[in-house]
């Protein structure tokens, strides 16, 4: 069913309870004036009845009981008859009519008025008392069918049916003017497609849910965007980036081959630059298995509780037995007394790759291949980690492209990279809900923060 049609009905319902309440009401209220009507009528007879009957009061004689084989009933649609404290008939219109019962009479007597059913009558029975004292029950009969009340029912009926189609109709309008944004946004999302995803919703002026609802799609559809342009980027390099290595070792290998004599030197150089171009593939293969499995896997990735110091003096440890001529300066502040309060919540691989690709990207951009590393413990739990260098620092410019994967600044084109590195750390400490803040001068070097949220 059509979110029209279900809103249409659900108005149409909700209007026909309320509307029919609302009738049933009125009638019910208009019933009970008319029966009201019709009682003072019942009692103004009766006690003027009373009044000419009980004139001469001395006069009046029970009369004797008749039954319907002495005397034929005729039709009657009204009767009142009088009856003194023994229960005995003093007057009536229709002395054909069946007495009432005495039980009927006792009860009378706790109340001054009474009104009830015989038949088809409606009957009000009075407790009376007479200009001497004496007690009488006045019982007055009549038949209540009104018929205004069969002309307001009859018109309460028409008029609900009118207006439930009266309510139809402008509920399906309404409806239709309600869900005409809706149906818009649905044409305009039908016509995007996947090659053109630079289409975006028209968002309306006012500030109702529509209008979130188009900002918030947009914000997808640019979150999509740039994952399909950072998808169609990341083939790109990596297939550029795996190529020229391949590239390189098989030229190699084919002019060591194309020569029938070699020396062993020049045998021993080719397998050498073969053997840099090989690990430098290692490394560039190494960086984006750690990337793909940070971005497909880091809801199943398993943190647990482990030493910041240990992991960056293990790091500094593993970054100098690779590359002998780096300089890392170490430094902590704040060192506390528990062994508890120096653990951070987190994976301890992966907290590795990320500091030891900035030490060594630090190392490897500064002159004098140095970068100081700082570690602030702080009692809560919100640890800080700076790692600093000397280089020539990053333009403005680059600072919001750094972490694009494969992106190179043409200013350290010539220093062998793979542009993985820092996209990696990035990646990692996202995962770990870790702020990354970067500053940077020209010709003053580049400072990376880390600040670590306190431990649950």
């Amino acid at each position: 069913m059509q979110i029209r049609t279900k809103l249409t009905l659900q108005f149409i319902v909700l209007v026909a309870g309320i509307l029919l309440l609302s009738l049933f009401i009125i009638y019910v209220k208009f019933q009970r004036m008319t029966e009201d009507e019709f009682y003072n009528g019942l009692r103004s007879k009766a006690l003027m009845t009373a009044e000419m009957v009980l004139h001469d009061e001395e006069k009046i004689a029970p009369l004797g009981d008749h039954t319907a084989e002495e005397e034929p009933v005729l039709p009657f649609r009204e009767n009142v008859v009088i009856y003194n404290a023994a229960y005995k008939r003093v007057f009536a219109f229709n002395r054909a009519a069946p007495p009432v019962p005495n039980k009927t009479l006792q009860n009378m007597r706790a109340c001054s008025e009474s009104r009830f059913m015989r038949g088809d009558f409606h009957v009000l029975g009075l407790r009376h008392t007479s200009k001497s004292g004496r007690e009488y029950f006045i019982v007055a009969e009549a038949v209540f069918n009104p018929e205004e009340l069969k002309s307001l029912r009859n018109i309460l009926i028409l008029s609900f049916f009118l207006c439930i189609g009266i309510v139809a109709i402008g509920g399906w309008f309404y409806a239709g003017q309600a869900m005409s944004p809706v149906a818009r946004i649905v044409n305009q999302v039908d016509h995007i497609l996947p090659s053109d995803l630079s289409a975006r919703l028209d968002a309306p002026n006012n500030h109702d849910e529509i209008s979130r609802l188009v900002l918030t799609f947009n914000r997808l559809l640019d979150r999509i965007q740039f994952a399909f342009r950072m998808q169609k980027s990341f083939i790109s390099n990596v297939s550029h980036e795996l190529k020229n290595p391949l590239s390189v070792i098989i030229s190699q290998l084919e002019i060591s081959l194309d020569r029938q004599k070699r020396s062993t030197e020049e045998y021993r150089d080719t397998l050498a630059s073969v053997l840099e171009d090989t690990r430098e593939l290692n490394n560039v293969t190494e960086k984006l298995l750690q990337l793909a499995r940070v971005h497909s896997e880091g809801a199943n990735i398993t943190f647990e509780r482990v030493r910041l110091d240990e992991i960056m003096l293990q790091t500094r440890a593993t970054l100098l037995r690779l590359h002998p001529d780096y300089h890392i300066a170490f430094d902590i502040v704040g060192l506390p007394d528990d062994e508890e309060q120096l653990c951070v919540l987190g994976n301890e691989p992966l907290l590795r790759s990320a500091f030891q690709n900035l030490m060594d990207n630090g190392c490897k951009f500064s002159p004098d291949k140095k970068v100081e590393v700082k570690i602030w413990f702080d009692p809560a739990g919100k640890h800080h980690v700076e790692i600093a260098d000397q280089g020539p620092g990053i333009p403005a410019k680059d600072l919001q492209l750094i972490f694009q994967p494969f992106y190179r600044s043409s200013q350290n084109i010539h220093v062998r990279g793979s542009g993985i590195g820092l996209s990696l750390v990035d990646s990692i400490m996202r995962l770990h809900r870790v702020a990354l803040d970067v500053t940077s001068a020209q010709g003053r070097g580049t400072t990376f923060k880390l600040s670590f949220p306190a431990m649950q």
